[in-house]
């Protein structure tokens, strides 16, 4: 196909059913924008290859791939039907903080609720240089089983998960929807000693200094959390604040999913989800995943993913925000185990294929003995015995295949598993596109703002301000925030 340029001709050949285009210019000479616009004009817009597009434009006689189809992956979409979640990138900041003592995190179900459905399965697809989309791969309805965690079941069409039992829903970092019954205290101090349970838990009262608890699910505190050790797979549920006024010991809170307080002072905390705090952060270390909000945050030290949401912003406080900005720890050792297994399931593959050429070695060198000692007129006694012992060494060696081969199956399904689930959590990260803070009140001079590439130290304080990163170099942006009024 000959594309005629202003000044030049431009001859392209179509090879693998169109999935590469080699371009060569045959007369004249062309721009690159020449070039790009040519292409355009004859439907071809997609895997452009700009180095070899740019050789064309400089001169270079022959052939070049000026385009390539490209494959993507379209990850799986789905919607959580158990929680009311706030859409910060939306919804008014006013509002969010204004609504923070009336927010509600715990996702109560009942048996047979529907609680999460995929829409769209993930797949893997071809784009070809003209736009014609080819998919390589759907994963379908066997996706629905990466979700599947604890006292759920997936429907017959594996579009849907629903509860078997009562209780509190939950979605970890890595997709896992699970549900847990409650089991209630009265209140839990350090006289229980360390509590481990699968169950959500209901605290009637306070959870004193000194408790120490892990719990796989939801965690609900009518009273208040004082100096305490405090792991939840869930939520965290502590209306009434986690108050460390004391100091007698270090208090340390990690949430799987969202924390729902009024005050945090004194503590140190990570949150895997959102945080929502509606009277004041105090003295404290604060590591939120995805979304902060809180109207007075004070002598603190803030990590944010995504969201930062504020009146106040006073005493000195440092503000780390963006990609990176906070590590969740169980991810990082997923990882590690995910890439040990990884190489273990290779290694095994590598060792079937070895015996599998062994297997095959034998079997031949069999034959060959056996075809050897006919031509020499050996005994039918002597051929049976030799015969013999080679059935038994090969029948050995199967059996040492067979039972690798089904070990080398159990690792890919790990593996399969931990790479949808890591999957899960990368879109997750991904889909904190455009990290900002917004501070509808007054950030004080002495705040310490902290990005990806570099630091800001505020010399004065600011109003109404929001902070974002720059698309390109990922530095600090400093814009005025809309007043309410002129939302």
């Amino acid at each position: 196909m000959i594309v005629r340029l202003p000044n030049a001709q431009l001859k392209l050949s179509v090879l693998k059913d169109g999935e590469i285009i080699l371009g060569e210019i045959v007369t004249g000479s062309a721009s690159n924008f020449d070039i790009v616009a040519g292409l355009a004009h004859s439907g071809i817009n997609y895997g452009l290859q700009k180095e070899y597009i740019e050789k064309l434009a400089t001169g270079h006689k022959g052939q070049l791939p000026i385009a390539i189809s490209e494959t993507r992956v379209e990850l799986v979409k789905f919607s959580v039907e158990f929680s009311d979640d706030v859409d910060t990138e939306k919804d008014d900041p006013y509002e969010i903080l204004a609504g923070l003592h009336s927010k509600e995190i715990s996702g109560m179900v009942m048996a047979g609720d529907r609680l999460l459905t995929i829409n769209s399965s993930s797949k893997r697809i071809l784009t070809k240089p003209d736009g014609k989309e080819i998919v390589l791969s759907d994963a379908g309805s066997e996706e629905i089983h990466h979700f599947l965690g604890k006292n759920v079941r997936a429907n017959e069409k594996g579009n849907s998960i629903y509860a078997t039992e009562d209780g509190v829903a939950q979605i970890t970092t890595r997709g896992k929807v699970s549900v847990f019954p409650f089991e209630s205290h009265r209140n839990i101090g350090k006289i229980h000693g360390k509590i481990e349970t699968e169950y959500a838990m209901l605290v009637q009262g306070d959870i004193t200094g000194g408790a120490n608890i892990s719990s796989l699910a939801t965690l609900i505190v009518r009273g208040v959390v004082r100096a305490s050790s405090i792991r939840s797979g869930g939520d965290l549920d502590c209306n009434n604040g986690l108050d460390n006024i004391r100091q007698t010991d270090e208090g340390e809170i990690r949430v799987e999913q969202n924390l729902r307080t009024s005050i945090i002072k004194n503590f140190k905390v990570w949150v895997g989800s959102k945080l929502f705090a509606h009277r004041i952060i105090d003295h404290s270390v604060v590591e939120v995943l995805d979304t902060l909000a809180c109207p007075r945050i004070a002598d603190s030290k803030i990590s944010v993913g995504n969201r930062l949401i504020a009146y106040n912003v006073v005493r000195d406080c440092i503000i780390k925000f963006g990609p990176g900005a906070v590590e969740d720890p169980f991810i990082t050792k997923f990882k590690q185990t995910h890439l040990s297994r990884s190489r273990r399931h290779h290694d095994k593959h590598l060792s079937l294929e070895f015996q599998q050429a062994q297997l095959e070695q034998l079997r031949q060198k069999s034959l060959l003995v056996l075809q050897r000692l006919r031509g020499e007129n050996q005994s039918n006694v002597m051929v049976a015995n030799v015969l013999r012992r080679y059935l038994t060494t090969m029948e050995e060696s199967f059996r040492i295949y067979k039972n690798d081969f089904q070990e080398l199956i159990d690792i890919e399904k790990l593996v399969t598993q931990e790479r949808a689930e890591l999957a899960y959590n990368a879109s997750l990260i991904d889909s904190f596109s455009n990290p900002t803070i917004m501070v509808v009140g007054k950030i004080e001079a002495g705040t310490r703002i902290i990005g990806p590439t570099n630091s800001i130290l505020l010399e004065k304080s600011m109003s109404s301000v929001a902070v974002t990163l720059d698309p390109e170099t990922k530095k600090l942006v400093f814009s005025p925030l809309p007043t309410k009024e002129d939302l």
